[in-house]
């Protein structure tokens, strides 16, 4: 490969990636209202894709979520963006059909993972049909609950 065609090659590589940051395209850039910059603080798509911050405060194992209703489109994957704000104690966000926790979730992290305050996580939420669900906390299952309304 001669310098020139080199040279012409590593330009088209960056202006792509410039490109894509322009775009929103790469990094885990959280827009001004904390939803990744693709919605709105309830859910609301306003772009190509929702995400719905959940956030477990500081002694939130005894407060519970600082969201206890989300709102999330029927039969479109979503993104759960969960914050834990909480230093040293370990918290998720699992999803169960209707209005009960007692039941095996039909959503949670993979291997029941709990994520240990400060940190954040993604949860990639696959389609789920119109309804109404509960979340909650697999290490604190009745202080940290949360409705998640699907339509």
């Amino acid at each position: 490969m001669t310098t020139r065609v080199r040279t012409f090659t590593i330009a088209i590589a960056v202006g792509g990636a410039l490109a894509l940051t322009a775009c929103g395209g790469g990094g885990d850039a959280a827009g001004a209202n904390g939803n990744g910059g693709n919605g709105t603080e309830d859910g609301t798509a306003t772009g190509a894709a929702t995400v719905v911050t959940i956030t477990a405060p500081q002694g939130s194992a005894n407060t519970g979520f600082a969201e206890t209703s989300v709102s999330a489109p029927a039969d479109t994957p979503f993104t759960i963006h969960f914050v834990n704000d909480d230093p040293g104690i370990p918290h998720n966000v699992q999803i169960f059909e209707g209005e009960d926790t007692s039941g095996e979730p039909i959503w949670a992290p993979e291997g029941d993972e709990l994520i240990t305050g400060p940190a954040e996580a993604h949860y990639e939420i696959p389609p789920l049909p119109a309804g109404t669900y509960t979340y909650n906390c697999l290490a604190h299952p009745t202080t940290m609950v949360g409705t998640l309304t699907v339509g």
